[in-house]
């Protein structure tokens, strides 16, 4: 994997002070020129500006100096000391610009990485499945049966599709539109309904995934509206939700419409209709922006797929551990068991965080350029909506989150004080129950020493 230094360019606007993004990664000026807060999808990479509030930014200085090992490894060593962390942690510093190594604690132990999951599962979508592919629902129609054909979309809309919007970028009411005139053609007026969800198999949840921790995800299906959720939490049948709203759909038309149970729509089957979701590149950014369980499952069991593996938990797993040996990531140790990072049986290393979030950074038009944009920014959006905004940090640090009972983790890239860019992973587990959110604090307090740097 090799380094290719990158010059950021920033613009900064007459009016506001508002930055607007001119460098591909959505990186500078600082973390905070990312996609505006909201569902939109936007031509991508995104150049609207966004306008944190009371956020002092920092600028980008390639001639900062590049803080000492020292001072980094001594940061470090009063993170690992200090009494109110909980567990055992991994650390890894490097300099963006250089790839220099500024420090490290246990960089090749394999930990228990949360969320952090989520960035092995967007290489492995974004370079298996493309950033530019869209998950297709599709009617198709055969002796009578009108078949709804889920491609994988599970953000669909109940209604009209709205091609600005991620959740909802693909309409129910469309594709019944599009089903219902073939059917007028064909002087076709009743119609048996079933759902196809044959594209996954295997369970619903991961083995690792139950009791309370299924209020956290989707159970596993090709086709949902919104992912199945609902104000009380997400729907055990999302397919047959789906259906429902299908065939309500048709009946606006005068369809007279029969649900009957789920089947795999024949060969030779004519298709009806067809709606696609928003892209993968617009999928992963916000995955990674919310840290969307049921997005990063779904992309998982797609790959699986593509990579000609099984559509399920097993087959997304080692399909994207396939992967990211065949892209040269450090990979010793690692075990990956799902694509969320709700199981507790995977295994990652800040080796493999920092190797991501290199390439994330360096490459230039390559596939990864999603992964930066959707970390991320402290104080501003996602997961560091809330975290690390006080003491002049909002804005300075973007980054993957992780949060489970017994690990807690964050990688991603800071400014130090000067100017200079640096990618970080911090990978901690083994807290006991309870001492999660004060592991939390002690991360952050690290975070803050570095950009003092």
């Amino acid at each position: 994997m090799k380094r290719k230094t990158q010059v950021v360019a920033t613009a900064l606007l007459a009016l506001g002070g508002i930055y607007v993004l001119t460098d591909a990664f959505d990186l500078t000026p600082g973390l905070i020129t990312t996609r505006p807060v909201g569902d939109t999808a936007q031509e991508y990479p995104s150049i609207e500006p966004v306008q944190p509030a009371n956020i002092s930014l920092p600028s980008l200085d390639e001639e900062a100096p590049v803080p000492s090992t020292e001072s980094v490894s001594g940061a470090i060593t009063e993170f690992a000391e200090d009494s109110r962390l909980e567990g055992e942690p991994s650390v890894q510093v490097i300099d963006t610009l250089t790839g220099e190594a500024l420090g490290g604690l246990n960089e090749a132990e394999p930990r228990v990485p949360a969320s952090n999951e989520k960035l092995l599962t967007s290489v492995a979508a974004l370079e298996t499945l493309g950033p530019d592919a869209t998950m297709d629902t599709t009617a198709m129609l055969a002796d009578g049966t009108l078949y709804l054909v889920g491609g994988g979309d599970v953000l669909l809309s109940a209604g009209a599709g709205d091609d600005s919007a991620v959740t909802g970028h693909a309409g129910l009411g469309d594709l019944a539109d599009q089903a219902a005139e073939a059917l007028a053609e064909q002087g076709t007026s009743t119609v048996d309904l079933a759902v196809d969800t044959s594209l996954f198999s295997g369970p619903r949840y991961h083995p690792d995934v139950e009791g309370a921790d299924t209020a956290y995800v989707m159970a596993m299906s090709p086709i949902a509206i919104d992912r199945g959720r609902s104000d009380s939490g997400y729907s055990s049948d999302p397919e047959g939700d789906a259906t429902q709203a299908f065939a309500s759909a048709l009946e606006g038309h005068g369809i007279s419409v029969n649900i009957v149970d789920p089947a795999t729509a024949p060969e030779g089957s004519a298709e009806v209709g067809r709606i696609h979701s928003a892209s993968v590149r617009v999928w992963v950014d916000q995955m990674l922006t919310d840290s969307d369980n049921s997005l990063a499952e779904v992309l998982g069991h797609l790959v699986g797929i593509k990579h000609g593996e099984a559509g399920d938990f097993e087959g997304g797993a080692k399909a994207t551990a396939e992967i990211l040996t065949s892209l040269d990531y450090p990979m010793e140790g690692v075990t990956i068991s799902d694509n969320s990072g709700l199981s507790i049986s995977n295994r990652l290393t800040t080796d493999l965080q920092v190797g991501i979030l290199d390439n994330a950074y360096s490459c230039d038009g390559c596939n990864l350029e999603a992964i930066a944009s959707g970390l991320p920014v402290a104080g501003l959006n996602g997961t560091l909506g809330d975290r690390l905004a006080e003491d002049d940090l909002g804005g300075v640090i973007r980054g993957k989150t992780g949060t489970l009972i017994q690990a807690v983790s964050l990688s991603g890239y800071l400014y130090t004080d000067s100017g200079r860019l640096l990618t970080f992973s911090v990978l901690v587990d083994d807290i006991e129950e309870g001492n999660a959110p004060g592991t939390r604090q002690v991360i952050d307090d690290f975070l803050s020493s570095l950009t003092d740097l």
